[in-house]
Formats: C-alpha cells, sequence, structure tokens
C-alpha cells in the first residue's frame, strides 16, 4: 500500500467514527514495512478495527478506497462466482426451473440466475447512481435495485420449489448462502454508489450501527447497542459521587496528615489518602408506552436495567394517560417482563392516547410524596400531547422536588415545534432536554448526564 493509499484510508475509517489513534498508526506503518508478505488490508484491519461490530464498516471503506466498485466481489463469494453452466439449479437461457430436472419454476423473467458474479451484468453502476440521485432513502434503493433484478421472483420460486419438495436440503441452504450475499453486495454496491454520489462519507456514517435509528435496526445491530450500553452501565456504576472516604491510596487528604502530624510535634510519619465514595441517588423514570414510542422504549429501558447498580433505588412508571408502577420489573434483565407490562397496557389506559398533563397531574399528588429530594427523574418521551392541556404547573411541582429533570426525546429537535407538541413548553421545568434516537445519542446522554 502505498503512502496516499494510507493516509486515505485512516482519514476515512475516521470519518465514520472508528477510533484511529496515532499509535495505531505507528503499529500499522512499521507491520506494513517489516512484513510485506502480509496482504495490506488485512494488517490494517488487525490494527485498526477493535471492536467485532466495527469489522463491516471497515470492509465497505476498503471497497470504495482501494477496490473497483464495478468489478470486484467479496472473496467469500466464490462459490457463487462460478458459470451459471456449471451450477445444476442454474435456470439459463432455456428457462428451465429449479428443482431436479427441467419443468420448475422459472427464477427470473430474464432467464439469469442471480447472484453476486453477474451484478454488473443485470445492474451497471451507471443504474445505481441514477438511482441514488432519486431523493430515495438509502433501503428504498436497494429496494428498488432488487426489485428490477427480479430479485423477488428469484427467492419467490425457491421458496415455492422447497415447499413443494422438489428442492434437496444442500440446494436449499446454497441459496439461502447465495441470497445472503447477493444482498450484502447490492448494498454494499448501493453504498458505494451514493458516496461517489455526495463525494463524502456522510451516507456510510448514516449506516453505521452508532448512527442508525433505534427504529431502523437489524436484530443483529440491535444485540451492539444493548452490549454497548453494558459497557457503558459498568462504566457509570464506579463513577464517584461528592463525598470522601479515608482510603489507602487515592488523592492525598492533606487536613488528615496535618492533624496526625500535630500529635508527632510536626514530624511526619505517613501519608493519608482519600477517595470519593460512589453516588447513591434514587433514580425514577417516567416513560412513555405509547404506539409513537414502541420502537425505542426497549432500548431506554435497558439503558435503565444496566444503571441499577449506579442508583440507591431506582423506580420506573409506564404511562399513556395514566400512571402505572413497573419498578418490580426493573430487575429482569431480558425485559420479558417490561415487554409484558407493555403490551397489557390496554387494561391501563383509558383513551389510548398520550396525555403528558394528565399524567404529571397524577404524579404529582399521587406518587410525589413517595420520592426522595436526592432523586433525578428521567422523562422518556416524544412530547405529543395531542392537543391536550399542558398543565406545566405540575412539571413545575415535580422540578422543585426532585434534584433534576432530564427529558429524553427520539424525536427531531425541528419536530418538537409541532402544534401538538408541547417540548416547548415542558423544557422550560427540566435540567436538560436531549435528542435521543441513536445509539450513538444515548451514549452521550450516559457521558453527560450520568
Amino acid at each position: 500500500m502505498d503512502g496516499w493509499n494510507f493516509i486515505r484510508l485512516v482519514h476515512a475509517l475516521r470519518q465514520v467514527s472508528l477510533s484511529i489513534s496515532s499509535q495505531d498508526i505507528l503499529d500499522a506503518q512499521i507491520c506494513l514495512a517489516r512484513f510485506p508478505d502480509l496482504s495490506a488490508k488485512q494488517i490494517t484491519k488487525s490494527i485498526f478495527v477493535h471492536r467485532p461490530q466495527d469489522a463491516a464498516i471497515f470492509e465497505t471503506v476498503w471497497r470504495i478506497l482501494l477496490q473497483n466498485p464495478e468489478s470486484s466481489t467479496s472473496n467469500d463469494s466464490d462459490d457463487e462466482t462460478k458459470n451459471p453452466e456449471e451450477n445444476p439449479d442454474s435456470s439459463g437461457i432455456g428457462g428451465k426451473g429449479v428443482g431436479r430436472g427441467s419443468g420448475g419454476v422459472s427464477l427470473t423473467v430474464k432467464g439469469n440466475n442471480l447472484d453476486s458474479s453477474n451484478i454488473s451484468n443485470l445492474m451497471p453502476f451507471a443504474r445505481l447512481e441514477e438511482l441514488t440521485g432519486s431523493e430515495l432513502g438509502f433501503e428504498d434503493v436497494v429496494k428498488k435495485v432488487l426489485a428490477e433484478m427480479d430479485y423477488y421472483s428469484w427467492i419467490n420460486s425457491y421458496d415455492l420449489a422447497y415447499q413443494r419438495g422438489n428442492l434437496s436440503e444442500e440446494t436449499w441452504y446454497a441459496h439461502q448462502d447465495r441470497r445472503d450475499s447477493l444482498n450484502r453486495e447490492i448494498r454494499q454496491r448501493v453504498m458505494t454508489a451514493q458516496v461517489s454520489k455526495e463525494n463524502s462519507w456522510e451516507p456510510l456514517v448514516r449506516q453505521h450501527w452508532l448512527f442508525k435509528s433505534l427504529n431502523t435496526l437489524t436484530e443483529k445491530e440491535k444485540e451492539l447497542v444493548k452490549s454497548s450500553i453494558r459497557k457503558w452501565a459498568r462504566k457509570l456504576a464506579f463513577r464517584p459521587g461528592s463525598r470522601w472516604k479515608t482510603s489507602h491510596r487515592g488523592i492525598i487528604d492533606i487536613s488528615r496528615v496535618i492533624q496526625e502530624s500535630v500529635q508527632w510535634d510536626g514530624l511526619l510519619f505517613h501519608l493519608s489518602y482519600r477517595q470519593k465514595m460512589p453516588r447513591a441517588s434514587e433514580l425514577v423514570v417516567l416513560c412513555d408506552v405509547s404506539n409513537s414510542m414502541a420502537a425505542f422504549v426497549e432500548f431506554l429501558i435497558y439503558l435503565v436495567t444496566c444503571l441499577r447498580a449506579r442508583f440507591r433505588k431506582i423506580r420506573l412508571f409506564f404511562f399513556i394517560d395514566s400512571v402505572w408502577d413497573v419498578s418490580e420489573f426493573v430487575c429482569d434483565d431480558d425485559l420479558s417482563g417490561v415487554k409484558q407490562e407493555i403490551k397489557s397496557t390496554g387494561d391501563k389506559v383509558s383513551s389510548g392516547f398520550s396525555d403528558y398533563g394528565e399524567v404529571f397531574r397524577e404524579l404529582a399528588e399521587n406518587r410525589l410524596n413517595d420520592v426522595s429530594s436526592r432523586a433525578t427523574l428521567v422523562i422518556l418521551g416524544d412530547g405529543k400531547n395531542n392537543y391536550r392541556p399542558a398543565q406545566t404547573e405540575y412539571l413545575a411541582q415535580i422540578s422543585e422536588k426532585v434534584r433534576n429533570v432530564y427529558w429524553l426525546n427520539p424525536l427531531e429537535i425541528q419536530e418538537w415545534n409541532e402544534r401538538d407538541n408541547m417540548m416547548h413548553e415542558y423544557q422550560k421545568y427540566c435540567s436538560k432536554v436531549y435528542r435521543c434516537r441513536s445509539a450513538s445519542d444515548l451514549q452521550k446522554i450516559v457521558q453527560d448526564v450520568f
């Protein structure tokens, strides 16, 4: 790898939120010079990728920068690059279907067996660039490309043949592998076209799991977010408070050293140390579980359960147009009890539409006496009050009782000013208000607040 491409690679990886230190760069340069027989990709990936979840984004950046997007295919798709005539399940020009012999369902209208080896023939790169410039989102462009390639006809043909018993298990699983490979290839090519079109790495940043909206994450990405939340929580559990205690190491306790030296006529025999004691405050969480919040609630509640080691007491309330206590489920790591409570909301609400004013009134009148003045209140909600009275006086009363009020809102900030949204009224009584829409937002909030 020449120096220019190395600089471009480092710059691109930093642009897409990979943390690369000066020491990483030095180590990579040393290894590239010392081990010329190893591939540059293998060396740089092993040094620059510190988290398994960042491996995919490294692969995409490498491909866009250092490979021809129109001719390159991934190494793990070698099995799919065979000549269609050598593949017993290829349809070929004659239109034979899948299964044993002729007479099956034709795979595509175009008479081609879809895999990552012939994408350039079915979908030229120029067409991808045209679609990316059509104001469609990333996922919409991917679906459009797959539709134009007859992808859905292809998979439906295989599904039907498998249901009829015309496919062996080996052929079916091989098809599943080709399907996954084709999906990955199309997504890579669409991303390459978007980066080329915008002349920016921003499209790739938007697809990184840290920056994607929580309601658009795949199951694998959801697990990555949960894993990150656990790591943040472990750090927060040991965050020091404002009180001090005597310790064998830490900060020198000047006042104690002076007191002890007085007993020995000013002679200093040993140093005394002190450390801050961990905080033990109370956390109260008020969570909107209406339909508009459904996609975000799981992650926010998971954050709360992970933070329980950090707080003396955690109280969790769900609400739509009334409040109910679900604190007993906070210790449930798999969130099964919380999920069941969310599903059973119909038994606890009257209208099914959020009423923040009424919820704050109920909390202030019926629940506030049980809340400590040292408590921190975290509100998880979008602020949509469905044109009902805001009743801000009750939130003001709550704000005066507790130490801090933090509001986490999954909506974009510009949406907070819509007619049925009361955030512009409620935020006056909050210590801080945050947009909390992605894992990156969650990370910043945790670092800033907790």
